[in-house]
């Protein structure tokens, strides 16, 4: 793997990222500026939101240090650059995209590559990811199936999304995930059109709960 266990653990310190995709720019980004705010440690934005670059440039700004921030559903070579330049700290792909790993590896950015089956996760470390999303995770097994994986590729270290539960995170992680990616159920539809950033930062805290966080600051938005 291209960065070592120390350099993964730094940009997931909780074992969490809270990834949004959402339809207003506006919303996506007091969104994950509550979740930063509210100790989740990783904050990605993807890149079908709206602003999606213009929002994580902002975001370095504001939380400086005390948040990490990536870019998501990386599908090509153009967005990478894209992504590089407005300062994502991680890049993430929904699938095999094997050329956005030289523009990580060139510009040092630790690189999350999506795959579903145990060939493609062997593709995806062979490509040059840091980390290994397994995606959708929940549809094909949840935790069940990531125990399973574990079995034949102990060190291969994965990331989980898709369907992922708040409730789930310790599943995952006694399954053998480095990193739980929550979107949906932690940036639930009802509370983003209702701006309960409130209700957004409580769910946060709850997520570091589950993953076993001791002591978790939330500071309003």
């Amino acid at each position: 793997m291209a960065k070592s266990s120390e350099q993964v653990t730094s940009l997931f310190p909780n074992h969490l990222a809270a990834v949004i995709r959402w339809k207003d720019a506006d919303e996506a980004y007091q969104a994950v500026l509550t979740a930063a705010r509210a100790g989740v440690g990783s904050v990605e934005i993807t890149s079908g939101t709206p602003q999606a670059f213009e929002l994580i440039s902002r975001l370095r700004r504001e939380v400086g240090d005390s948040s990490v921030v990536g870019a998501g559903t990386i599908t090509d070579s153009s967005l990478a650059k894209m992504a590089v330049e407005s300062g994502a700290q991680y890049l993430v792909t929904p699938y095999l995209v094997p050329e956005v790993a030289e523009i990580a590896r060139e510009a040092g950015l630790l690189l999350v590559m999506g795959a579903t089956t145990p060939t493609e996760i062997a593709q995806a470390v062979a490509a040059g990811a840091d980390l290994v999303k397994v995606f959708p995770a929940a549809p094909i097994g949840g935790p069940a199936y990531i125990q399973a994986v574990r079995g034949p590729m102990p060190d291969v270290p994965l990331w989980v999304s898709g369907g992922v539960g708040i409730l789930e995170v310790a599943a995952y992680l006694k399954a053998g995930a480095e990193v739980v990616g929550l979107t949906n159920d932690l940036f639930r539809p009802e509370l983003m059109t209702q701006h309960a950033w409130g209700a957004i930062a409580e769910l946060c805290q709850q997520a570091l709960s589950a993953a076993g966080v001791k002591q978790a600051v939330s500071t309003p938005v």
